[in-house]
């Protein structure tokens, strides 16, 4: 069975989202997991404080399994993590999904502002958009 997230996607949105951030002098980490919330890819940029590994991979995870933005999630989520204790109810997770609606995993930015982590996700996902169809 073929991945519906390759790796080569996943790398390209984690370093298109680290590049974003770092053209505006901002060191994220950056995490894209499947759609099970497993890991695909975890970049982490010099001078990204070591905090940022945990909640972009959280982000991501949540993301991927809840299928909606974290941000959307921390406005009826704040106690779910009494279900899943991996979920994290804040804005910076993205769910990638397909022109087919299919939810294929998550990508997930720690390290800035919540909402700057939420825009640069977002902008990660703009750089593999075309490859999503």
């Amino acid at each position: 069975m073929t991945e519906r997230l390759s790796y080569d996607i996943a790398h390209q949105a984690a370093e298109a989202t680290l590049e974003a951030a770092r053209a505006e002098g901002l060191k994220v980490c950056v995490t894209v997991v499947d759609s099970s919330g497993a890991v695909k890819v975890l970049l982490k940029d010099d001078g990204a404080a070591p905090i940022g590994v945990e909640t972009s991979r959280r982000k991501a995870y949540t993301a991927a399994v809840m299928h909606l933005p974290t941000a959307e999630f921390a406005e009826f989520g704040k106690d779910s993590h009494l279900i899943d204790s991996q979920l994290l109810a804040i804005p910076g997770g993205h769910p990638i999904v397909t022109d087919t609606d299919e939810v294929i995993g998550g990508i997930g930015v720690g390290g800035a502002l919540a909402a700057t982590d939420d825009r640069l996700g977002a902008d990660g996902l703009k750089s593999i958009a075309a490859l999503l169809a």
